[in-house]
């Protein structure tokens, strides 16, 4: 009886872990509307003026967050002042920080994740340089791409992939350099559109419990019929 109690806890820890490690995801980039997003499950628009200064800021369960990046455009207000560049193919508001070293995070909405994300870059700066942009995919913590991209401010980036990733965090300056540490970044953006439908789901950890605890009953409830 104590070894198949040994052996139902393993079985469970095991399966524990196997539901709690996400598949390993490749991102891959895209531009142009639509490019990544097929089905929009959630969008955010930044029309809230009032809760734009909130961080995260939540939208239709869409969370926002920003890194070492200023809020309300320095005083400017988040739909722009005149001279800077911001987001002129929008409307209303858009999300913008400047800072050294920041950046944004966009996070599914908990227990889901995107299989598809789109936003309009944007930027801060008084011109339309090319703007140097930098990401990186998250599932679960662990990374699942990253890249470096050069495109003008007004362009729509996406990033897709089926098995899925959680988080995105990103950033643009107007120099080569852009990183997530030491460049002035002043990243914007605006439309954001996120397809939830077809990656893999992360369970909660409640469900987590709830598997490894039903799976041990099973094993307890076979050894004591067995004894029998």
């Amino acid at each position: 009886m104590e070894v198949r109690g040994r052996f139902a806890c393993a079985v469970a820890s095991l399966l524990t872990a196997m539901v709690v490690a996400p598949a390993h995801a490749v991102v891959v980039q895209t531009f142009g509307p639509g490019s990544a997003v097929g089905t929009v499950d959630a969008a955010a628009d930044f029309e809230d003026l009032a809760a734009l200064t909130d961080n995260p800021y939540v939208e239709n369960g869409l969370s926002f967050t920003r890194t070492n990046l200023s809020f309300n455009n320095n005083g400017c207000g988040f739909a722009g002042c005149q001279g800077q560049a911001g987001i002129p193919t929008g409307t209303g508001n858009y999300m913008y920080g400047v800072g050294t070293g920041g950046y944004f995070s966009i996070a599914a909405p908990t227990g889901d994740v995107f299989s598809g994300l789109e936003f309009l870059m944007g930027t801060g700066f008084f011109s339309f340089p090319p703007n140097f942009v930098i990401w990186e995919a998250f599932l679960g913590g662990s990374p699942v791409g990253s890249g470096a991209v050069t495109l003008n401010a007004i362009e729509v980036i996406g990033f897709s992939d089926p098995n899925g990733f959680d988080l995105l965090r990103f950033s643009a300056s107007f120099a080569a350099n852009v990183n997530f540490t030491d460049s002035v970044n002043a990243p914007a953006f605006d439309q954001v559109r996120a397809d939830l439908g077809t990656g893999t789901r992360i369970p909660e950890p409640g469900s987590i419990a709830l598997i490894a605890t039903g799976l041990f009953g099973v094993f307890f409830a076979r050894g004591r019929l067995a004894k029998r």
